[in-house]
């Protein structure tokens, strides 16, 4: 399963939807609702997005962890042009390591790249002042 197919499963049933009904209301075949959910398929189209949330009705807050989840459940990662060569080779070592890796790495890891991502918006709250 990934975040996405959690989340939409947990929507729909919340919203008393079976996948039949949902997969109607999208013009699709529930095997394909039922991949998604299961983790089987990749997050649908962002034109597909948008037209789950109008079948289902979604509140905007719900249309935004929606479009959160899909963005976490991206499997595919595209790296910058302009990375440094030091980015290369760490992105081989994640890909490499990722099946190994616990919560408590991952935890450890996005702590430094939030720790970054102040560093950088205090650089530029400097350079504007």
């Amino acid at each position: 399963m990934n975040p996405f197919g959690m989340y939409l499963a947990s929507l729909r049933l919340q919203h008393r939807m079976k996948q039949k009904d949902l997969a109607e209301a999208l013009g699709v075949n529930a095997s394909y609702i039922s991949g998604i959910e299961s983790g089987r398929k990749s997050p649908p189209s962002s034109k597909m997005i948008s037209e789950i949330a109008k079948a289902m009705r979604l509140s905007d807050v719900e249309k935004t962890e929606l479009w959160n989840y899909a963005d976490q459940s991206i499997k595919v990662v595209h790296i910058p042009d302009d990375l440094p060569l030091e980015g290369y080779a760490f992105m081989q070592e994640l890909r490499k390591s990722m099946g190994s890796l616990s919560s408590k790495h991952f935890n450890a890891l996005r702590s430094v790249v939030s720790l970054s991502d102040s560093e950088e918006q205090h650089e530029k709250i400097k350079r504007t002042a």
